[in-house]
């Protein structure tokens, strides 16, 4: 009996694995796009893209038997590429080696015991409200890629028109996602995706004349490999960009590490994959990519039932296979990926329902993470607005004293960022 339902939970996992994968394969091509306007060539930035996403994940299964896969963070890379490159001047070189110092300190606050101290002295309530704000930025990005959600003259954003061909394909994914979850069918995802994929071809959203086999430069890559610089070190903006990309990783991974290893019970083994995330960045620097975050569709893997390593085994085998799958996937449209990312957000919205009553202080600053980050499209803004409001208030009202010290350093160094960030043009 244990044995049938071990090799149960390995397929499980392996389709969890494919899950993952499929819902973050899109990440390999935009990634590469906008680190391509940082002056790194397509090919080049797709290649340690794959080998950055495929190494960082196998080390997430082995060292700490979690589903999860890391890749270069959506909108750290923009970051990245129009702010520490395009605006504060630094070469890509140069950011990649700011990149690779802010793995290092990430790891080393990692490996030490400011890391149980940072999630002791964060208020439950408010770790609950970061995963709740996400799962916002996730649908809101999914809406927006189905086309159910468009830009609007009048009120910003309105219904988009629900019988062009590619959003009526994510209605009906997403109905198939929702039927298949709710009668419990295992790999509910993965099927969705396939069936998707295959309406979008009947539909003529997508062809199979998209397929294109033609292979990736591989030599393009060893430009960017150990391209990293490190002759400006000492300067303003070099040190400016560390200190902006290690608040965005480490309260990033935190934040979103924090709802997926209570999804799969593991809340108390937190500082193991926590690590990893912090030698990723390390391992990006060196390979040539933007820093990276352990990524929000893990929790695709982890609603099919992802528990452990051989989910993240699977998903960093077919991160390094991509290299010649990437054709073939490219046949998954916008249309499908967009329900999976909508259905995401959904089930980490729920966690909502596990926020406990507060007073109104908990109440004010909940309220300000979980809208602020989906409305500034970023997920270290929210929960940097709302710790600082937080803190303010419980001052304000004569309760300085229920913040903890660690809390009061944390509101310090989110002002700071705030304020070196407007001096450097990063914040207008």
């Amino acid at each position: 009996m244990k044995q049938t339902l071990q090799k149960n939970q390995i397929k499980t996992d392996v389709l969890a694995g494919c899950t993952t994968f499929i819902a973050s394969v899109y990440i390999i091509m935009t990634n590469a796009l906008i680190l391509s306007d940082a002056g790194i060539s397509q090919d080049a930035a797709m290649i340690a893209t794959i080998f950055t996403c495929s190494l960082s994940t196998i080390l997430m299964g082995l060292f700490s038997d979690t589903p999860l896969i890391v890749v270069p963070g959506m909108g750290i890379n923009s970051l990245f590429t129009y702010t520490i490159v395009n605006s504060m001047g630094l070469s890509w070189q140069d950011a990649l080696g700011a990149v690779f110092v802010s793995g290092i300190i990430f790891t080393i606050i990692a490996s030490t015991k400011l890391t149980p101290i940072l999630l002791k002295s964060i208020p439950s309530n408010l770790k609950h409200a970061i995963t709740v704000g996400v799962g916002f930025l996730i649908l809101f990005i999914g809406l927006q890629k189905s086309g159910l959600v468009v830009t609007n003259e009048n009120t910003m954003v309105g219904l988009g028109n629900v019988a062009n061909k590619e959003t009526l394909l994510s209605i009906i994914t997403l109905l198939i996602i929702l039927i298949l979850h709710i009668r419990n069918v295992n790999g509910n995802l993965l099927i969705s995706i396939i069936i998707g994929s295959v309406l979008s071809l009947i539909m003529g959203v997508t062809t199979l004349n998209n397929v294109d086999m033609t292979m990736f430069n591989m030599g393009a890559f060893k430009d960017v490999f150990l391209g990293m610089s490190f002759k400006n070190i000492l300067s303003i903006p070099f040190i400016v960009a560390v200190f902006s990309i290690t608040i965005v990783i480490v309260f990033e991974n935190m934040g979103i590490l924090y709802g997926q290893m209570e999804a799969i019970g593991k809340v108390e083994e937190f500082q193991k994959p926590f690590k990893i995330a912090g030698i990723s960045n390390m391992i990006a620097g060196m390979f040539g990519t933007s820093p990276t975050i352990v990524a929000a569709e893990n929790f695709s893997g982890i609603s099919a039932g992802g528990k452990s390593k051989i989910a993240a085994f699977t998903s960093g085998i077919l991160f390094l296979l991509s290299l010649f799958l990437i054709p073939v996937l490219k046949l998954i449209p916008n249309g499908v990926i967009s329900s999976v990312l909508i259905f995401i957000g959904i089930l980490m919205i729920q966690t909502f329902f596990d926020i406990e009553k507060g007073d109104v202080i908990d109440t004010i600053a909940m309220i300000l993470i979980i809208t602020l980050i989906p409305f500034t499209y970023n997920i270290v803004n929210g929960i940097a607005l709302g710790f600082i409001v937080y803190t303010l208030l419980r001052i304000a009202s004569g309760k300085g004293k229920e913040i903890s010290p660690a809390m009061y350093i944390l509101t310090g160094l989110f002002i700071l960022s705030f304020i070196m960030n407007v001096s450097m043009g990063i914040i207008h």
